[in-house]
C-alpha cells in the first residue's frame, strides 16, 4: 500500500505546478499501484480519508469549480471547511495501520504540525518514506520572516528523516544539501527527477497554430500573483513597448493571493485605463490554459527563482518560445533550447527580449523550431522511475 499525502491538492481547486504534479502522480500511479490518498487536518492534527468532494477535486478540480476565479483556494481551504472535515471524515491511524512493505509518499510541501508528526511516524513504523522537495525559493529570496521562517527551517530539517528525497531539479538538490550543512543536519539520500509537462491532445502535437495575421499578437504569462513571480517587472516591460508603439495584448493567467495580489492588480488596472491591451484571465481550467498557449505568439516567465518552472516546459511543449531568466533551475530548463534567456529582474532586458520576438521573425522562427524540437519526458517514463524510487530498487 502506498499512503499518498494529497493535502494541498484535494481541498480546493487551485492548480499551481505542485497541485498539477500531485494530481498527475495520483492518476498515473493509481493505475499501477494500490494507493490510499489522504489529507492532513489542521485542527485534528491527523490524516483523514478523502470524502466525495475531496476526491472529485483530486481527480478533476475543474469539475468542481469550472469557471475562472481569482481565489480558488477560498472555496475549501478555510476554517469552517476544515472543521467540517474533522467532524465528518474518517481518521487514519498510520502508526498502527502501516505494515511492512507499505510506503509513505509526500509529493507536496508542508509547514504545519506534520513537521513533527512525520519524523516521529517514520521512526516508529520503520516504513519506507519518500518525499518530493520542490524548492526553497522564498527562503533564498529573503521573503520569509519570523515564525514562517522558523517553520520552514524545521520543514527542511524534517526532510532528512525520510529515506529518500526526490528533488525536481539539480539546483533544488544542491540547495537542499547546502541548507542541511548550514543547519548541521545529517543528510539523507537524495536524487533528481524532473517533472514532465502535461500531455497534449493528439491535435496539439502537430505544428502549433499561428496567430491570425490580422490579429494583435498575444504575449502570455502564467503564474500565481506572488512576489517572486515578478509580475511588476513584466508590467513595466510591457509598458515600455506600448509607449514605443508596439501593438500586442498581454494575457496573465494565475490565481491571486490575499497578501500580494492587489499589488499586481492595481497597476494592471491603471494600464487598462490608459488604453493598453492587458487581460488577467485569473485561475482557469486546463482547456482554457492550453487554448491560451496555442493562441499566443510567445510566453514570458519573469519569475526570479524556481525549483523547476513548469510554465516554461508547458510553453515549449506547445511549441512556443519563452522569455525567462537563466539562473538556477530556470536555466536548467531553458538552456537546451526554445528560450530567450535574459536578466528577468530588469524591465529593460525583458522589454528587449519581448521586442525581439515581436519584430525579429528570423529569431522567432528559430526559437519556435527549437521549442518544437525539445523532447520532454512522458508521465509514463516518470512513473516508471517513481515506482523504482518508492520501492527502493532504483
Amino acid at each position: 500500500m502506498i499512503y499518498l499525502d494529497v493535502t494541498g491538492s484535494c481541498k480546493s481547486a487551485k492548480s499551481t505546478g505542485i497541485q498539477r504534479a500531485t494530481r498527475s502522480v495520483f492518476r498515473e500511479l493509481g493505475r499501477r499501484e494500490t494507493i490510499l490518498p489522504m489529507s492532513w487536518n489542521l485542527f485534528g492534527k491527523c490524516y483523514q480519508r478523502l470524502g466525495r468532494r475531496e476526491l472529485q477535486i483530486l481527480q478533476d478540480p475543474f469539475r468542481v469549480l469550472a469557471r475562472s476565479t481569482a481565489r480558488p483556494d477560498l472555496r475549501g481551504e478555510n476554517p469552517i471547511a476544515e472543521l467540517l472535515r474533522l467532524l465528518f471524515r474518517e481518521s487514519i491511524p498510520l502508526k498502527t495501520k502501516m505494515e511492512s512493505g507499505d510506503v509513505l509518499f509526500v509529493p507536496d510541501m508542508y509547514r504545519d504540525a506534520r513537521i513533527g508528526y512525520l519524523p516521529q511516524l517514520i521512526r516508529e513504523t520503520g516504513a519506507r518514506s519518500v518525499v518530493i522537495f520542490h524548492d526553497a525559493a522564498a527562503l533564498r529570496l529573503g521573503l520569509m520572516r519570523n515564525r514562517a521562517l522558523a517553520r520552514f527551517e524545521k520543514y527542511i530539517d524534517s526532510l532528512a528523516t525520510f529515506h529518500l528525497v526526490i528533488c525536481v531539479s539539480r539546483d533544488s538538490q544542491e540547495h537542499l544539501h547546502q541548507l542541511w550543512r548550514e543547519h548541521g543536519t545529517k543528510p539523507t539520500e537524495t536524487c533528481v527527477e524532473e517533472l514532465p509537462p502535461g500531455d497534449l491532445d493528439p491535435t496539439e502535437r502537430e505544428e502549433p497554430s499561428r496567430e491570425d495575421s490580422a490579429s494583435v499578437p498575444v504575449i502570455l504569462s502564467v503564474g500565481t500573483l506572488e512576489p517572486r513571480k515578478n509580475h511588476l517587472t513584466l508590467l513595466r516591460a510591457a509598458e515600455i513597448l506600448w509607449k514605443d508603439g508596439f501593438s500586442f495584448e498581454l494575457q496573465l493567467i494565475g490565481r491571486s493571493t490575499g497578501y500580494y495580489g492587489h499589488k499586481v492588480i492595481s497597476p494592471m488596472k491603471q494600464l487598462q485605463r490608459a488604453g493598453y491591451r492587458i487581460r488577467w484571465l485569473q485561475h482557469v481550467n486546463d482547456r482554457a490554459l492550453h487554448r491560451a498557449y496555442r493562441s499566443c505568439r510567445f510566453t514570458v516567465y519573469p519569475s526570479r527563482m524556481e525549483g523547476f518552472g513548469l510554465p516554461i516546459a508547458e510553453s515549449l511543449r506547445h511549441g512556443k518560445p519563452c522569455v525567462c531568466g537563466g539562473n538556477g533551475a530556470l536555466g536548467e530548463l531553458a538552456r537546451p533550447g526554445g528560450c530567450l534567456i535574459v536578466d528577468q529582474t530588469s524591465a529593460d532586458a525583458l522589454a528587449g527580449a519581448m521586442r525581439t520576438l515581436l519584430a525579429d521573425n528570423a529569431t522567432y522562427e528559430r526559437l519556435s523550431a527549437d521549442a518544437r524540437a525539445r523532447d520532454f519526458r512522458s508521465w509514463t517514463d516518470y512513473i516508471d522511475r517513481l515506482e523504482e524510487r518508492l520501492k527502493g530498487s532504483a
